[in-house]
This record gives C-alpha cells, structure tokens and sequence, in this order.
C-alpha cells in the first residue's frame, strides 16, 4: 500500500515532490506511522523503483536470441520509467540491492555473458545500459507529460529551423538535417542498443586478442 501510495504520488508531483508527508496525506494516516514501516525517503525511493523494475518481464538467457533479449528487456524497462513521471530519477545512482532490482540485473548480466561478452565488459556496460535507458525514459517522460499538441508542434518548428539553416555556414548540419529530423524516438533507441551492443562486442574481441598476445609462445 506505501509503495502504490508512493508511486501515485510520484505521478503527480514528480520526483522532487515524493515525500514521506505526502505519502501518508494519501495513505490517510500520519507521518509517524509511515516511519514505522520505511526509514526515510531513500528507502521509499528504492521501494518505488524495485517496483517498477518488477513488472518488466523477464525470461531465461537464451545464447541463440540474447541481443534480441538485451534489446527487449532494455525497452520494457524504459517504457516502464517512462510510463510514470520522473521515475527514471529514482533508480540513478543506485546499485541493484533489492528483490526485484537483483533479479532484473541478474538476468541482464546473465543474458550479455550468454553472448559471450567478457566480464569486464559485462561489469562496466551493465551500468552504461542503465544509464543509456534512464535518461532515455526520462527524455520519454518529459514529453509524456506535456501537451502532444504543443510537442508536435515543437518539433515541426525544429524541422523548419534546421530546413533553413544556412549551408555555406552549416554545410554539415543542413547536409544531415533530413537524416536527423527524420527518425522517431523509438529508431533513435534502438540504434543506440545496437551501438553499445557491437561496442561490448568489440570491446570483448580486443580484451580477448589481447590476452592471446600476452601468452607465451
């Protein structure tokens, strides 16, 4: 009940405005009672993202399919943050150590070692994953938030603007300008998962070349 009270109050107020007070206006009871059960607003915080990370499905490593995996776990996610105002805020900066949160990460990182990644690359792009999907399902949520009207008007004045530009003073902007306009959110994610996909495997290929180079012989 704390947790979904939360989550409600996450909706309408934001991140900044989640509080251990507002909380319990909406639970109906006092402050005091709510600390009877969690210690302060970091715990709340990190209950509300645990939550949140438990309603992306997950499913067993399968070598055969995993970029397919990484890139359906990695989209659940951020439509999940995205889905609820500023919730991508929640989970920054926090390393996985509750219920839910571990077995995401769990089958994150089982599923890029099921690629044949090495662990330190799996170890360093966990964490570029997170980060690439989190300011990703903010930038989502911001726009979640506004006025689809006013949001569709705000990128067509931005199609028009680089359609101006001048090319003697912009050649390469106004060169790309029909390239970068062009693509909706959900090509612009997906080209960014496979860009750090091919660079963990790249990463993996010269980790392993260079240890060959170093073993005797």
């Amino acid at each position: 009940m704390i947790v979904a009270a939360a989550i409600e109050v996450l909706d309408e107020a934001g991140f900044a405005g989640l509080s251990m007070r507002r909380v319990a206006d909406r639970l109906g009871t006092g402050a005091a009672s709510l600390y009877a059960h969690v210690s302060g607003r970091e715990e709340l915080l990190e209950l509300v993202f645990d939550a949140l990370v438990g309603q992306v499905r997950l499913e067993a490593p399968d070598p055969a399919r995993w970029r397919e995996q990484v890139h359906r776990l990695m989209r659940d996610l951020r439509d999940v943050l995205a889905s609820h105002t500023d919730a991508a805020l929640a989970g920054l900066g926090r390393v996985p150590t509750s219920p839910q949160t571990l077995a995401a990460a769990e089958v994150l990182t089982g599923t890029l070692r099921a690629g044949g990644l090495s662990d330190q690359v799996i170890a360093l792009g966990f964490d570029q994953l997170v980060l690439y999907v989190s300011a990703f399902a903010y930038e989502a949520g911001l726009y979640r938030k506004a006025d689809p009207a006013e949001v569709e008007r705000y990128f067509a004045g931005v199609h028009a603007f680089y359609a101006t530009l001048p090319a003697e003073r912009y050649p390469a902007l106004t060169a790309l300008a029909p390239v970068m306009t062009g693509h909706g959110a959900d090509a612009r994610f997906e080209f960014g998962l496979n860009v750090l996909i091919a660079g963990f495997e790249a990463a993996s290929a010269a980790e392993a070349a260079d240890q060959a180079d170093q073993q005797p012989g």
